[in-house]
């Protein structure tokens, strides 16, 4: 199977901060879970980042990158069973992407927007890179066996949307989007 790259978006509830300690802590634990079947060693790419909207400091966008499905879906199962409530604790659930693209391929900096939409051709950028959302079609979303779906997430349209990564730039998209698109400029919280 192809690599793959997962964009989870979750916002912060109330009274919670993506700079508490304990946060930190948590995420630092769970990126390090993740990168064991990943990256192990420290000094290669990062795989796993979580970055922060600087529109809206309380939405927070997860991207992770794993060589296959099968390794993400074993790697899933452990981070559930260890991680998963105690994440909620301090985040809600909004949405699962996931492309068939390496996260090599994205351009993963301190700074970078996240565009979604079912319109990519009046948004797409050739100084980016994204694939089409196909959670809705892996036998992991199918089963449900970390609950995902059933968090709040908003009916999937049965349209394909496609999901872009660029470098943040100085230049704001400011169009206007759909329902089932959107934006996020982003800084980087953590990665492993």
């Amino acid at each position: 199977m192809p690599p793959i790259t997962k964009i989870w978006h979750c916002r912060l509830k109330e009274g919670q901060s993506a700079e508490s300690p304990s946060f930190i802590q948590l995420l630092s634990e769970i990126l390090e879970h993740c990168s064991s079947y990943t990256n192990p060693d420290p000094s290669s790419p990062q795989m796993h980042i979580m970055y922060q909207d600087v529109n809206d400091p309380a939405q927070l966008l997860m991207i992770t990158g794993y060589p296959s499905q099968e390794l993400n879906t074993e790697a899933d199962i452990g981070y559930a069973k260890k991680y998963l409530h105690r994440l909620f604790e301090y985040v809600k659930h909004i949405w699962l992407k996931q492309l068939d693209c390496d996260i090599a391929s994205l351009s993963l900096t301190e700074s970078v927007t996240v565009t979604y939409g079912l319109n990519p051709e009046k948004w797409k950028s050739d100084a980016g890179a994204g694939g089409w959302d196909v959670w809705p079609q892996t036998e992991q979303a199918k089963k449900n066996f970390n609950g995902a779906r059933t968090l709040g997430e908003p009916v999937q349209s049965e349209d394909p949307i496609w999901v872009q990564v660029t470098r943040t730039t100085e230049n704001k998209n400011d169009s206007k989007y759909s329902a089932e698109e959107g934006n996020f400029r982003l800084r980087k919280v953590l990665g492993r």
